[in-house]
This record gives structure tokens, C-alpha cells and sequence, in this order.
């Protein structure tokens, strides 16, 4: 018997401690569950403001439906993988349960890389169709107002999603790589 208590306690001694906080790690990814929440209610707001908007305050032309078509398509470049990307909470065991969410988290960083510089590609692109529509009767210096003002929008957009995706993949990458150390220990 006591043989066995010294394997034990050796045992013990030799496996070094983790430095992983579950109650932080469990709350940061509670905290990105809550804000992916908001993102879907946002969007959805958003896409139900833009085109109460758009049929209210436009006139029906080809340019402005063609302007719809792409807004539509670019809400749901964001809507679809903010909706389909979900955690799965009905894994058997704990390796289960870390690989899907490193999973989901991989998806998550897809949205802002990906999904997120097509929304703006076609927010600009239906923009500028909705002016050069818009603007047939202006003068020349006008309709190149407007069209310049999309390429400034579209600039401040890219700048604003690098920031973005940086901090993003910042604190996620660091979730990530906690979950894969805890898969490691198990």
C-alpha cells in the first residue's frame, strides 16, 4: 500500500502544473457567443432598416433594383455564416466539446476575412449603381463626386476591417491556442 501512495505521489510531482485559467477561457468564450448574438440581431436590423428605406424612398428603376439584388446579396454573405456557424453543445465527451470550438472559432475569423470584404465589395458596387442611376441629370463634376465619395468609402472600410481582423484574430488565436493546449493535456 504504501508502495503505491510513493507511485502516486511521484506521479504527482512529475506532472507539471497548467498555467490555464477555465473560469477566463470559459468567460471569453461566453463573451464571443454574446457578441456573435448581437452581430445576427444587428444585421438582421440593419438589412430590415436599409430596405424598408431603400423601397420607401427610392424610385423603382433598373439601377435601384439591381442596387436591391446586391444589397441583399451582401447582408447575406454576413447573415448566413453569423447564423449557420453555431457551437455544438451536444459532444459526448470533452475532446469533442474543444474540437468544436476551435472549430467554430476558426469559422469566426473566416467572417471578418472573408465574408465581411464581399458585404463591403458589394455595399460599394450597389452604391454606385444607385448613383449612376440616381445622377443621369447631374452634371458631369457630380456623378464624379459620387462615385469618388464610394472609393473613399471603400477605403475607410478596408482600413477599418484590417484594424478589425487584427484585434479580432488577437483574442481569438490566443482562445484557440488555450483550447488546443487543454486537447494536448487530455
Amino acid at each position: 500500500m504504501k508502495n503505491e501512495m510513493n507511485n502516486w505521489e511521484d506521479l504527482w510531482s512529475q506532472q507539471k502544473a497548467s498555467n490555464i485559467n477555465i473560469d477566463e477561457l470559459a468567460n471569453k468564450l461566453h463573451k464571443i457567443e454574446r457578441i456573435t448574438k448581437f452581430q445576427r440581431l444587428f444585421f438582421l436590423f440593419v438589412l430590415v432598416f436599409v430596405f424598408y428605406s431603400m423601397f420607401t424612398h427610392l424610385s423603382l428603376n433598373i439601377y435601384n433594383y439591381i442596387s436591391f439584388g446586391l444589397v441583399l446579396i451582401g447582408f447575406l454573405f454576413v447573415l448566413v455564416p453569423l447564423f449557420g456557424n453555431k457551437i455544438n453543445y451536444d459532444n459526448k465527451n470533452t475532446n469533442q466539446f474543444i474540437e468544436s470550438q476551435i472549430k467554430y472559432l476558426r469559422k469566426k475569423l473566416l467572417i471578418p476575412k472573408i465574408y465581411s470584404f464581399v458585404f463591403v465589395v458589394l455595399i460599394i458596387i450597389a452604391l454606385n449603381i444607385g448613383f449612376w442611376g440616381a445622377s443621369e441629370q447631374l452634371d458631369v463634376f457630380y456623378r464624379i463626386l459620387f462615385h469618388l465619395s464610394t472609393v473613399v468609402i471603400f477605403i475607410v472600410f478596408v482600413k477599418l476591417r484590417k484594424v478589425g481582423i487584427r484585434n479580432y484574430e488577437k483574442e481569438i488565436s490566443s482562445i484557440i491556442d488555450k483550447l488546443e493546449e487543454i486537447r494536448k493535456e487530455g
